[in-house]
């Protein structure tokens, strides 16, 4: 074999293992923000890898950035638990959301590439019509779709690393409490505004539409832990 065909090899094999690695994060992920995965659950490395049916390297590598993103606590010689639901921590969650998001809507709407913006349009319209069917877990899937999209148009890595941090997070509490304080309409509205002031290049209404969106998810969080929003603002 000619050195470039090794090369070659070793590359492949590399991106191969890559890929492997987000499949089991993307895997183990959705299972505890759909609450598959219940919080405050006890795993080992083995249980997760029976649960999500990938092999070992994959599932370390996956739990050690679920601990990054407050979704696993790693303790040693003990295992790793799903993290309970904490209001304190979405509230700070949802600070930093306030400030990094709107900073990278914002970019994208100024860096996206024409077929970048094709697809915010197109996931625009995918929003606004499940704003009609009342779909939480077809949601829950275009939204990942259009943060993906989101962090690779704003081209801002740093950015991009500290509104993952808080990205299942947010998530998972949403869920959890959608059904009982949610409005899916509303959600799916407001991240359809998001995704079609990016499509338009329109930096301005790009970030007022993020503060919009968290607006209803700070309200949303309010009602969930038992606190008139519309008393609290006036407050």
């Amino acid at each position: 074999m000619f050195l470039t065909d090794k090369v070659t090899q070793a590359s492949n094999n590399s991106s191969g293992a890559v890929h492997l690695k987000d499949e089991a994060f993307r895997d183990l992920e959705r299972m505890i923000v759909n609450g598959k995965l219940e919080p405050g659950r006890w795993v080992s490395e083995t249980d997760l890898m029976e649960i999500s049916g990938h092999t070992r390297a994959p599932v370390r590598s996956a739990i050690q950035r679920l601990a990054d993103e407050t979704l696993l606590r790693i303790v040693p010689r003990r295992g790793a638990q799903v993290c309970p639901i904490d209001h304190t921590e979405q509230f700070r969650a949802l600070e930093l959301k306030r400030v990094v998001e709107t900073l990278v809507a914002r970019s994208a709407a100024k860096r996206a590439t024409a077929n970048q913006r094709k697809k915010f349009a197109k996931i625009a319209k995918g929003f606004k019509k499940l704003s009609l069917q009342n779909d939480q877990v077809t949601m829950t899937e275009l939204d990942s779709e259009c943060f993906s999209l989101l962090l690779i148009a704003s081209d801002n890595k740093f950015a991009a690393r500290a509104l993952t941090s808080v990205k299942g997070l947010s998530r998972r509490f949403w869920v959890f409490h959608q059904e009982q304080y949610g409005n899916v309409e509303r959600m799916a509205a407001a991240h359809a505004a998001v995704a079609l002031a990016v499509s338009e290049g329109d930096e301005e209404k790009a970030g007022n539409a993020v503060g919009e969106l968290i607006d209803y998810v700070e309200e949303f969080t309010l009602e969930v832990v038992g606190f008139n929003a519309a008393r609290f603002r006036e407050s």
